[in-house]
């Protein structure tokens, strides 16, 4: 990320070219707030030995190297870099959604993915599902992209299926994405049990996650650290899966047509679909 260079008081250090790509904001693969979400885990990595000898998770405002909203506030800042710096193209590619009406964005946080595939998909609406606190960092965004009239936010806890009680009829898609890295088994059967019954008959389902779908000897080592990462930092029960774990709690929920397809990017992307009633 550095690179020494000559100075007559002595030595000094700059960003190296590659680095400015990435750290320098204004540039099109900005994900400062990204590095800066993972560089609040300096307390829980260095504690590594104890966390892994205990089997516990610890955030970093459990340890309080930053409070708990400002540790959030990063981590959805990050997401959003990731996904404008070119993430969000690669799901807009890797999915069909010009025939789509409705996506139910599980999880939406910021609303990034929400955005860039509204502003693909020119047909589509989006609900953003989430707390209230990510989807107050997702309203200036909504608002910038000119999409208020497109894309609504809807506050509450994802998992009660309550909360989706007054949803507009007609949701013939919804993504999970950057959520089921992060859940133990029971809460990704769940979300994709909602998922299910929320979709109309043919409706889309997509999730977008860190999962092993691609076994070469680079994204072996990604996925093996990103693993460890999530089980200290985050849930216990949370994994980077093999991508047919993910395809078999889909079956076991309803979906049929299952596919995997692997990015260009650390992320990969799992369809299916609700199949029609029989009869």
């Amino acid at each position: 990320l550095l690179q020494g260079r000559p100075q007559p008081e002595g030595p000094a250090y700059e960003l190296a070219d590659e680095a400015r790509r990435f750290l320098l904001p204004g540039s099109a693969d900005y994900v400062g707030n990204l590095v800066l979400h993972i560089t609040n885990y300096w307390h829980t990595w260095g504690n590594l030995d104890r966390l892994v000898l205990e089997g516990r998770t610890e955030l970093p405002f459990h340890n309080r190297y930053t409070g708990e909203a400002e540790y959030w506030s990063d981590y959805m800042a990050g997401q959003h870099d990731r996904a404008v710096a070119g993430q969000g193209h690669h799901l807009a590619q890797a999915v069909d959604l010009s025939e789509r009406e409705l996506l139910l964005d599980l999880g939406g946080g910021a609303g990034s993915y929400s955005i860039v595939l509204c502003e693909a998909n020119p047909e589509l609406r989006a609900v953003v599902i989430d707390a209230p606190e990510p989807l107050a960092i997702a309203e200036p965004l909504v608002a910038e992209a000119e999409l208020e009239d497109r894309i609504e936010l809807l506050a509450g806890d994802l998992f009660d299926p309550d909360l989706y009680a007054d949803l507009p009829d007609g949701a013939d898609a919804a993504l999970i994405s950057g959520v089921v890295l992060i859940k133990p088994e029971a809460a990704c059967r769940t979300l994709f049990g909602l998922a299910h019954a929320m979709l109309d008959e043919s409706g889309l389902m997509i999730v977008q996650d860190f999962m092993r779908l691609d076994e070469s000897p680079r994204r072996r080592f990604l996925d093996t650290m990103m693993d460890l990462f999530v089980l200290i930092g985050f849930d216990p029960g949370s994994a980077d899966r093999p991508g047919e774990v993910y395809e078999a709690w889909l079956a076991d929920a309803g979906f049929v047509d299952i596919s995997g397809i692997p990015l260009p990017t650390q992320l990969a992307v799992i369809t299916a679909e609700k199949p029609p009633t029989v009869g």
